[in-house]
């Protein structure tokens, strides 16, 4: 991996931050793991997506909250483990 600068919204980088580590992620992990999604996937659809303060769609959000607060953990091996995980449908 290589190092990277990026200029983030203060307030977007806290909150962001703050979610990283409710769900035991780093805030490096969270940038990679979202990037990881976007190449997957061809791109970020955003039409008409309404999306939280953190950048998020509120249903996701509310999942990661949801299981941070109930305990309901799982690990995984690695962040494409992981991906692949939370995108089955």
């Amino acid at each position: 991996m290589s190092p990277t600068t990026i200029r983030i919204d203060d307030k977007i980088k806290h909150k962001a931050q703050k979610l990283a580590k409710t769900i035991g992620f780093s805030f490096s992990d969270l940038i990679n793991v979202l990037l990881k999604k976007a190449v997957r996937e061809g791109g970020i659809d955003l039409r008409n997506a309404e999306l939280t303060e953190n950048g998020f769609t509120p249903e996701f959000e509310e999942s990661v909250l949801k299981a941070d607060k109930e305990g309901e953990y799982k690990e995984f091996s690695s962040v494409d483990d992981m991906i692949d995980f939370a995108t089955r449908k």
